[in-house]
């Protein structure tokens, strides 16, 4: 009798620390990989048929979802937009008395990432060549492609010079499968 009872505390603590793991890794994943901005994500995604959790885990990756971000070479705002490729971005999209100010403003910045994400997805037609694209820039990747010491096909990369753009694509990755999971 005593045996029994005795099992059925440990079995009883055994559950209670495993539901509390539970629950700690959950509440990690809430905090870690927030659904900030979801909003104008799902808003910005639906015009361009992407993929929510993609744009989730960039903004992830470049600015922890930080919409006042600066990055040491200048890029600004959650999506991390350098301020001459959003001009450049702002005016295909005819945003009126575009100012680099206005890459803070959240519904701004994810806008223009997303079609900026887009365009390069249609450029490189593959979805890391076009990560590596939104992280390095477009130039660079275009003569990684064409070197055949980076790259077979001219599609895809089979080597990433930039050992910042190869860390980048293994964030996104791990984000992605979060994000993934998250928005089901």
């Amino acid at each position: 009798m005593k045996k029994l009872i005795s099992i059925r505390i440990y079995a009883i603590i055994f559950l209670t620390a495993v539901t509390a793991m539970l629950i700690a890794a959950n509440i990690y994943v809430m905090i870690s990989y927030p659904l900030k901005y979801k909003d104008i994500i799902y808003k910005h995604c639906k015009n361009y048929s992407l993929d929510e959790a993609m744009i989730f885990s960039i903004i992830r990756t470049e600015s922890t979802f930080n919409p006042d971000a600066v990055s040491n070479a200048g890029a600004i705002g959650l999506m991390q937009l350098m301020p001459a490729t959003a001009a450049m971005v702002a005016q295909e999209l005819n945003i009126e008395g575009f100012t680099t100010n206005m890459l803070y403003d959240p519904d701004v910045n994810i806008k223009i990432g997303v079609h900026f994400f887009d365009s390069m997805l249609k450029k490189f037609k593959n979805i890391y060549t076009a990560l590596a694209a939104y992280n390095a820039g477009e130039g660079n990747v275009s003569s990684w492609l064409n070197n055949p010491e980076y790259s077979d096909d001219g599609v895809t990369l089979k080597y990433i010079p930039f050992k910042e753009t190869q860390g980048y694509i293994k964030k996104i990755k791990k984000n992605y499968r979060v994000y993934e999971n998250r928005l089901k």
